[in-house]
């Protein structure tokens, strides 16, 4: 078991435990996937037996639950959950996939499972978060008895080839880019162009994942993460969004609140294949959960991590939400490009399994873009699966949500059976003729703010002047999408460091 004030975790589904006299609340829960079990009790003399019946609520239906980012006080050398108590915690939370993500070293947490009589409710990943100069890095899976990547670099181009050269490892995912550590945050405004994803101080951003949602270091503003996802791929990184916990304690920061979906064909806790599981982060097949799961189809065809191709004129993307019943949503959200085009309220205080599940019917672009639906709902502040207040807050105030989001759905818009992002397409407009600012603004109607924010972008970089009055005269008249993304463009412009390199 592993214990604190308040918690108890157990492998077994048994206890047999203690309490001061006084009346109490009983509460069991086995992670987003079960429901809630209450009890009254009165705390005497005599012995009590009580019987808590859990209901598997959410069935994810051909995807397991992953943490990618777990810890230990055992490897980690600070928490306060040991080794042992870990395998209790991950069993007790409902999760698949755990990946040991201790600092600069690779861990197996499989001979703990076995150990503990656990090993039938999940398939234990060895991993490392390289803990580095300039960000942290979670690899996996590693083949055991692998050396330990070099973390002393800071050429991050060079140090994620290291990385990557460790035998076994097929997945990379960037860690809590907005948080500070060591004096270095990943995504700092003067590193990073927060709206078109440029690199303005050299760094590589070749990963395959980044973290959206850290319940363990979440973020005073909680879609900031998603709009630097967003503007990462407008920029034509392939990566998917990342949820996890990085949880180094039994009950402070709750392993496995913050999870990823991943596909699989056999979900079977105690055989995942981790081979599959790679390919699906590696393919966007990977859903993000704070609490909600959120699923979505264009067509009825194509889902997270697929090329929608063969479209009509009209677009239909059905979005499902579904949570345990303690866990409620009230809005969906439907994002192209970076963009919100089209939202539902959902019925306050909804307390069944399934949220949402609600159609979109949307006009085909005109060219390709990237979905990712979003569903949110209040934050569960009750004892039994509280969210942590954010890590490192950035004003006083803050709003706790549950969240759920999928992967890029990418649509073939232009029907040419292959996805160009908005980076490409700039690329193709600025290629095609003369930069003069009648004739870029007019050759980019035909595309959305998206693409228009990489023109601006990459007219920056080609040093033209953006804020002549020839380019002020010619985005007065330009399409409305296209004045946007060249104005918003300019009010975000941050100067690139010393040294800074091209994108």
């Amino acid at each position: 078991m592993a214990v604190r004030p308040g918690v108890l975790y157990t492998g077994t589904g048994g206890a047999h435990f203690a309490l001061p006299r006084g009346a109490y609340t009983l509460y069991a829960t086995r992670g987003p996937e079960y429901g809630l079990a209450v009890r009254s009790l009165e705390a005497g003399d005599r012995p009590q037996a009580l019987d808590l019946k859990l209901t598997r609520e959410v069935d994810p239906q051909g995807y397991v639950a992953c943490d990618p980012h777990v810890h230990t006080l055992t490897y980690s050398g600070h928490g306060d959950c040991t080794e042992e108590e870990r395998m209790a915690t991950l069993a007790g939370e409902g999760l698949a996939v755990p990946v040991a993500a201790e600092h600069n070293r690779h861990a197996d947490y499989d001979p703990a499972a076995r150990a503990a009589g656990v090993r039938n409710f999940f398939t234990p990943v060895i991993g490392n978060e390289v803990t580095t100069p300039v960000g942290h890095f979670i690899a996996f899976p590693v083949r055991p008895g692998a050396p330990t990547p070099e973390f002393r670099l800071r050429d991050r181009q060079a140090l994620l080839e290291g990385i990557r050269a460790t035998p076994g490892v097929r997945v990379v995912i960037l860690n809590h880019p907005r948080d500070l550590h060591s004096g270095f945050r990943p995504a700092d405004p003067a590193r990073f162009h927060p709206l078109s994803g440029e690199s303005l101080d050299g760094q590589s951003w070749d990963v395959d994942g980044i973290e959206v949602v850290n319940s363990g270091a979440l973020q005073s503003d909680w879609m900031q993460p998603y709009r630097d996802w967003f503007a990462l791929l407008n920029r034509g990184h392939r990566m998917v969004g990342i949820g996890a916990s990085d949880s180094h304690d039994v009950t402070r920061s709750i392993v496995g609140q913050g999870r990823t979906y991943v596909a699989v064909s056999e979900n079977r806790p105690d055989r995942v294949d981790v081979d599959q599981v790679c390919d699906s982060f590696r393919a966007g097949k990977a859903l993000v959960s704070l609490g909600l799961l959120t699923e979505a189809w264009v067509d009825g065809r194509f889902g997270s991590g697929e090329l929608a191709t063969g479209l009509r004129e009209t677009v239909k993307v059905r979005v499902r939400v579904r949570g345990p019943r303690w866990v409620s949503a009230d809005r969906v959200e439907l994002f192209a490009n970076g963009e919100k085009i089209a939202g539902r309220a959902l019925p306050p205080g909804a307390r069944r399994a399934t949220k949402a599940d609600l159609t979109f019917t949307l006009p085909r672009p005109r060219h390709d873009v990237w979905l990712v639906a979003l569903a949110s709902g209040p934050g569960v502040t009750a004892p039994y699966w509280p969210l942590n207040r954010p890590y490192q807050p950035t004003r006083a105030d803050w709003e706790p949500r549950m969240l759920g989001s999928t992967g890029p759905l990418r649509v073939d818009g232009d029907g040419d059976g292959r996805y160009s992002s908005p980076l490409e397409y700039a690329r193709t407009v600025l290629d095609a003729g003369p930069l003069d600012p009648t004739g870029l603004t007019a050759r980019l109607e035909r595309y959305d703010a998206a693409v228009a924010v990489q023109a601006a972008s990459l007219c920056r970089a080609r040093g033209v002047d953006l804020g002549t009055a020839a380019f002020r005269q010619a985005l007065e008249k330009a399409a409305p999408q296209v004045r946007h993304g060249f104005v918003a463009y300019q009010n975000t412009r941050v100067a690139p460091r010393e040294g800074a390199g091209p994108d």
